[in-house]
């Protein structure tokens, strides 16, 4: 008899534990974790009905500061700061987001013959690189803004003379206080960095045409 409600006793025990169980898990279980990828319309070809200039590009992988590192979502509001949205994160982190956008923005651009991925098979007559220097939600006050900055130089592989760098940056204002609006200003951010960079590519590489 006593067995028998041992038994009872511990079958009494696994099931209250199973409900406290179910009930932590339903009541505190894990966030659910959101990604985030950049998107903007291409912009108009820059050439203006113009023949690209003659030569093949080559983009490598930019690099980023150590806080970028990181595929969550950065925000802040002070310099000396790095705050994180923990379940709000990019799909890859963003130096490797930045290079499929550089390539793709150049390519559309008309600017030049070929622009492709660096290393590559083709023969290149100059390689562009950079670094990410700022790719966040930036708080001022009641004011949000996706900020963008990043630096780049283009190169001649075969010597490594930097032919021309330059460091662009924006900061759009975030349209809703929420991850959404906040990556699609970063976004736009961005497109409005490579837009001026590709501009000032087109004018020094113009120049270089030119001269004699």
């Amino acid at each position: 008899m006593a067995i028998c409600q041992n038994k009872k006793y511990e079958l009494l025990l696994c099931c209250l534990l199973f409900a406290f169980c179910f009930l932590l898990s339903s009541c505190g279980g894990v966030p659910e974790t959101f990604y985030y990828t950049l998107a903007f319309e291409p912009s108009q070809p820059i050439n203006d009905g113009h023949s690209p200039l003659p030569f093949v590009v080559g983009v490598e992988k930019f690099q980023s500061e150590t806080i970028y590192d990181d595929d969550r979502i950065i925000y802040r509001d002070s310099p000396f700061e790095i705050k994180y949205y923990h379940y709000r994160r990019w799909v890859a982190p963003p130096r490797h987001l930045v290079t499929e956008k550089v390539l793709s923005h150049l390519s559309d651009s008309g600017l030049f013959e070929k622009v492709t991925a660096y290393p590559s098979m083709v023969n290149v007559k100059y390689v562009l690189g950079g670094r990410l220097l700022a790719f966040e939600e930036w708080d001022e006050q009641d004011k949000w803004y996706g900020k963008v900055t990043l630096k780049a130089s283009l190169y001649e592989p075969a010597t490594q003379r930097v032919v021309w760098s330059g460091t662009f940056a924006h900061q759009q204002p975030v349209a809703k206080k929420i991850p959404a609006a906040v990556v699609e200003a970063i976004s736009l951010s961005l497109k409005q960095c490579l837009d001026d960079m590709t501009k000032a590519l087109a004018q020094e590489l113009g120049q270089q045409k030119a001269a004699p």
